[in-house]
């Protein structure tokens, strides 16, 4: 595991708090799933959008009625192999759904460690992508002075402010759209509009 400034913030977050991180870092991550689709001509990315939509809709609508385990029995059957494919892409679309993936294990089994797994495969996915194109691999050190790293990094401390707040539906949206407005994933690929 790496060693973060933030990862003890995140092992006390609340309930609520675990289910709007994850769903923050899945909404940054989804366009590496979209690009997966988009290289394997498929059209999961529309499913994928779905079940995110689910998530900030349980968040943000009273009384909004979801059936996680059925939604996660939908889910489980669109996530790549990654020995199915022979291209990096598929890693990012994987890690997306190891990310999604906390956020339902936030909700349906209310464990306390899902925003530190969803951060963790977050940093996972940057690690990966720089030794990719270093060709070797880096210590913890090395990679933690990346400007992607460091970026990240800036982007998780801020999500953590603004969830250091009280829960009510405007704060759930503003934290969306500041995922949005932030405008790039953990690799820096630009969010499209």
């Amino acid at each position: 595991m790496l060693s973060l400034p933030i990862n003890e913030q995140l092992e006390n977050l609340l309930s609520w708090q675990q289910s709007v991180f994850c769903m923050a870092l899945s909404e940054q991550t989804v366009l590496h799933f979209h690009l997966f689709c988009d290289a394997t001509e498929s059209d999961l990315g529309d499913d994928i959008d779905k079940l995110n939509q689910l998530f900030w809709e349980k968040m943000t609508v009273k009384g909004a009625k979801i059936n996680f385990t059925t939604q996660q029995e939908h889910f489980d059957e669109i996530i790549p192999d990654a020995g199915d494919h022979d291209f990096y892409g598929v890693y990012p679309a994987i890690d997306h759904c190891v990310i999604l993936s906390c956020a339902f294990n936030s909700f349906l089994i209310k464990s306390k460690e899902e925003a530190l797994n969803a951060s963790q495969t977050n940093f996972s996915t940057i690690a990966s992508f720089i030794e990719l194109q270093s060709e070797e691999e880096l210590d913890d050190s090395v990679l933690q002075s990346q400007p992607l790293f460091i970026a990240q990094l800036e982007f998780q401390t801020e999500l953590l402010q603004m969830l250091d707040n009280e829960r009510s539906p405007e704060l759930i949206k503003s934290i969306r759209t500041f995922v949005r407005e932030y405008g790039a994933t953990n690799l820096g690929i630009e969010l499209e509009g």
